[in-house]
């Protein structure tokens, strides 16, 4: 890229690549006596000398005055805006600059032709813009450009749409336009975005509805598509469901072929017949459930099977627009030699026979070494809708490239449909967070499988199944843990942000069970909280798990009715660890604390707002170990008449405070709450949730000290076992006199 202000062409044909070549000619001769004189006689383009201020600015006139395309004249304003960005800077801080350069557009708005998509500047027109960047010792010509360059943006966008229509697919490069789209959120969503829809900060190089590419273009084939403009008009709006479909519980479910270098490929499902019924039944329940976009995650499928998947967009009750996931494959790309490996990702939209398709670019090496040989340049291929959608499919991987996220981030991308299989969706929340925040961009990753543990592995190890991404949700993602591995579907409620996790109720037997009797309800709850057991030949191997110091913070208070009470927090539904469920607060140790108390209070304090000087410290319990968090976590037992909440609870980490009588067992999981209310047992509330493990464990030693059994009295036979009293976060001073 050079500042030479060498004049864009105009592209007025269909199928033009570019609107400009980005490139200057070579500048002056190096004279015989300065070195190097004898190799080179010309300056190289990639360090020509940029043209003296004067010179630039007359070439620009020069362009402008023979430049019909109204996107193309934003285009040379919006260059000399980058290259004299310092004074702009700092001359535009100056309201009589700006209101001087304001009377010069104003001036020039009389003679511009009428908007329309197919506008274009005759010789007055043409005329009266060059004229207005005519030199002037008190004002900048750059401000002026910046004055013109809104003008034309605010009246002629809708010719902007068009010409990038007309040179559709369009692969900008350096310093070429490039378009943004914001779609009205205040249409689609009822909950505010968390940022304003564009111009996050104060570009230079870019208006309302154009920007200029930067060198991140160098980086990607990065291209416009319009070709779907008008099928994917309305693909999103506040009806829209959006669902990721997870069919695979665990990596025995895959092929997994290594060669002596141990590299993997292809990776498929074991049983393609089995996978496919279990994904036709997955999308069932999603497009039963409303949904109108499906996702399916990363290598689920296999290049027929996702084939055979088109046929659900062709039925008058399937989705309108349904990601198979990805494949690995072998193709020639157009290329002589041997064929190149690849993974895949294919969507099909409602009305269109030929599906969408994506390369992955960024191999991975977990869970296994895949061996896929990109085509040549990455590309990023951005579908852009008639109402301002910029779609894009990216796999797994790609969307942790901080490199190709700018690019996403910069062409304005604002949904994303992500197939992965990853061990850990924690790394996707950086850069998934970047595209809400920076264009308020929709984004759904669907993970498989449920279960990433190996057949000498203890624990269990289970990655979210899905993160979305919301231009509403507070902390910009959010994460969907389900309680269990079986099979199930992810929904995103776009108009209110909700989410919903839809257990199908087909858990497929682990390997190495028999028997095919219906379990007992309180069997399948054993077989749930356990590990999966693990049969081969391969003798189990013990693991050693490193543990951090935590401590939890026991709180007990008197109620008159129930006897002693425990203070529970319900966790937020989107975190990774004990997500909707009731636990102790705590948390990890840290240096500046003094002991298992300190730790219990401080952590109390940050999540809940308690006063430390409100309680009082009884004793603490034996440390329990927890190596699914990494934690030895030690029960600090504490005592108060009337705890005093002095700040505020952390909605990041806390949904509501909740109060438990010791002596009323809670239902510890969702299948045992359905089966006490089956039996007429009084539950209360609407909205019930479970204890976390550890937290029934310190429970149930307490009851035990304290001789408590767990059938209730008369006392507390009517009493909720499950969210007790709950304390509304803002309110937490009402909390004392409620008791």
């Amino acid at each position: 890229m050079t500042t030479s202000g060498a004049a864009l062409p105009s592209a007025n044909g269909p199928g033009a690549d570019n609107v400009g070549s980005g490139t200057a000619e070579p500048h002056g001769a190096v004279p015989d006596d300065q070195p190097g004189s004898a190799s080179m006689t010309e300056c190289a383009p990639c360090v020509a000398r940029p043209l003296p201020l004067p010179q630039r600015v007359e070439s620009v006139r020069a362009a402008i005055a023979a430049e019909p395309e109204p996107l193309v004249t934003l285009t040379h304003l919006l260059q000399l805006c980058r290259d004299e960005h310092p004074v702009l800077q700092e001359r535009i801080q100056d309201p009589a600059c700006r209101a001087r350069a304001a009377r010069i557009a104003a001036g020039v708005m009389p003679l511009l032709p009428a908007q329309a998509p197919g506008a274009v500047f005759g010789p007055q027109a043409r005329g009266a813009l060059a004229a207005a960047l005519a030199p002037d010792p008190d004002l900048p010509a750059v401000v002026v450009a910046r004055a013109l360059a809104e003008l034309l943006d605010e009246h002629y966008f809708r010719s902007f749409i068009e010409s990038f229509r007309r040179r559709s697919p369009y692969q900008p490069g350096v310093g070429d336009p490039i378009p943004l789209d914001s779609p009205d959120l205040r249409q689609v969503t009822t909950l505010p975005p968390t940022s304003p829809p564009w111009r996050l900060a104060n570009r230079l190089d870019e208006t309302r509805h154009v920007r200029l590419a930067g060198e991140w273009v160098m980086q990607f084939q990065v291209v416009f598509d319009y070709g779907l403009a008008g099928a994917l008009s309305g693909l999103i709006g506040p009806d829209t469901i959006v669902a990721t479909c997870h069919p695979n519980q665990t990596l025995a479910e895959f092929r997994f072929p290594a060669d002596t270098r141990g590299r993997t490929f292809p990776v498929r499902p074991a049983d393609e017949q089995r996978q496919h019924r279990e994904i036709d039944r997955l999308i069932g329940a999603a497009v039963a459930a409303g949904a109108s976009i499906v996702v399916l995650p990363e290598l689920c499928v296999t290049e027929p099977l996702a084939a055979r998947l088109q046929g659900w967009t062709c039925r008058p009750d399937g989705p309108r627009m349904l990601v198979a996931g990805s494949y690995h494959h072998d193709g020639h790309d157009g290329h002589d030699g041997p064929p190149r490996r690849r993974n895949t990702a294919v969507a099909y939209l409602r009305g269109c026979p030929s599906p969408l398709t994506q390369d992955k670019h960024s191999p991975a090496d977990r869970p296994v070494n895949e061996d896929i040989q990109p085509p040549g340049w990455p590309q990023l291929r951005v579908h852009v809708s008639d109402d301002g959608w910029h779609l894009v499919m990216a796999i797994c991987r790609d969307l942790l490239n901080p490199h190709a996220v700018h690019a996403l981030t910069e062409a304005g991308a604002n949904l994303l449909l992500v197939p992965a299989m990853s061990e850990t969706m924690t790394a996707f929340g950086g850069p998934v967070a970047n595209l809400v925040g920076a264009g308020q961009a929709f984004v759904a990753v669907a993970n498989n499988p449920a279960d990433f543990s190996g057949p000498a592995e203890p624990t269990a190890r289970r990655p979210a199944r899905a993160l979305f991404g919301h231009p509403g949700f507070g902390q910009l993602t959010r994460l969907v843990q389900p309680p269990g591995a079986e099979p199930g579907v992810a929904l995103l409620h776009v108009q209110t942000g909700q989410l919903q996790w839809l257990d199908t109720g087909t858990a497929r037997p682990h390997p190495g069970r028999t028997g095919t009797a219906m379990l007992p309800v309180w069997a399948g709850r054993l077989a749930r909280l356990t590990g999966p057991a693990r049969f081969g030949p391969d003798r189990w191997q013990s693991t050693q798990v490193a543990l951090r110091a935590a401590a939890a913070l026991v709180l007990l208070t008197d109620d008159s009715r129930h006897g002693p009470a425990v203070l529970l927090t319900e966790r937020a539904p989107d975190l990774a660890h004990y997500p909707g469920q009731l636990v102790f607060p705590g948390g990890g140790a840290e240096a500046g604390d003094d002991g298992p108390a300190a730790t219990a209070l401080r952590e109390a304090a940050e999540e809940t707002g308690l006063d430390p000087g409100s309680v009082q410290i009884l004793g603490t319990l034996p440390p329990l170990a927890h190596p699914d968090s990494g934690f030895l976590l030690t029960p600090v037992l504490a005592w108060s008449a009337g705890p005093v909440f002095t700040g505020t609870t952390n909605l990041a980490e806390v949904s509501t405070l909740t109060t438990i009588p010791l002596r009323r067992r809670a239902y510890a999981d969702p299948e045992e709450r359905a089966l006490a209310a089956d039996q007429g047992t009084p539950i209360g509330g609407s909205r019930p949730a479970p204890l976390g493990a550890v937290t029934g464990t310190i429970l149930d030693l307490l009851r035990g000290m304290l001789d408590l059994g767990g059938t209730p009295d008369a006392a507390t036979a009517g009493a909720d076992p499950v969210q007790g009293t709950v304390l509304p976060p803002l309110t937490l001073r009402s909390w004392k006199q409620s008791q």
